[in-house]
């Protein structure tokens, strides 16, 4: 969903053929996210972890999720998908780390040594997007992006969709071609966000006032993991 919302620039792109569709900025899209989080994640110290951090800017999210929309450049728009990507490799190594605490706690040196090493949590990996790794080891962006959009928008292939799709759309009976992968992206996130709005409503209504967030404040992604 976030690579769709870059691919198509908030709903930008499609206004040409559907000139009443909602443009979602950045930030609004963000806030969607969260929102959805909040109300219909089924996993209760997930959603908690995840509002954390959003709430405390982490990864830059208050600076780097704005609100312009038209204007906005193709880097301001990929900006979504990369700090979403950015939060999923975070929590990819803390759950990591927290094997590799359990493991030695326990005595096991050898499966505790093999956890710490292990890159395979980190996305991509770097046997899948060499390119996206600097010689120092830090990220360049741009082309985590590329790699972002080839296995989530194009699915992997500019010439053909990924097999789960091609079985979908046999299924269904769809031709590739009369496919719109952006019209559907933004009917959900107008749906979710609509669906989130009537989920407030009803929860002030039933309390009376707004849920209080009282997460605790959450470690900031370090530098390394971003370009310098």
């Amino acid at each position: 969903m976030s690579v769709g919302f870059a691919e198509q620039a908030g709903g930008l792109a499609l206004q040409e053929a559907s000139p009443s569709i909602r443009v979602f900025s950045p930030h609004e899209a963000g806030d969607v996210v969260r929102e959805y989080m909040a109300f219909f994640f089924n996993c209760e110290k997930c959603s908690t972890r995840f509002i954390g951090k959003y709430d405390d800017c982490s990864f830059d999210r208050c600076r780097l999720l704005g609100d312009e929309t038209v204007g906005a450049s193709e880097e301001t728009w990929q900006e979504f998908p990369l700090w979403l990507w950015q939060v999923h490799n975070e929590i990819s190594v803390s759950k990591l780390d927290r094997a590799n605490d359990f493991h030695k706690k326990l005595g096991r040196k050898a499966e505790a040594k093999k956890w710490e090493l292990s890159l395979k949590t980190v996305y991509p990996h770097i046997d899948q997007c060499i390119s996206c790794v600097t010689e120092a080891g830090t990220w360049k962006l741009n082309r985590v992006y590329r790699h972002l959009e080839k296995e989530y928008w194009t699915f992997g292939s500019e010439a053909s969709l990924d097999p789960k799709m091609e079985k979908f759309l046999k299924h269904t009976d769809i031709e590739r071609g009369n496919v719109s992968h952006g019209l559907g992206v933004y009917i959900f996130v107008v749906l979710l966000a609509l669906l989130t709005l009537l989920a407030k409503k009803y929860r002030i209504r039933a309390t009376g006032r707004h849920k209080k967030d009282e997460t605790l404040p959450v470690e900031r992604f370090p530098r390394k993991y971003r370009n310098s």
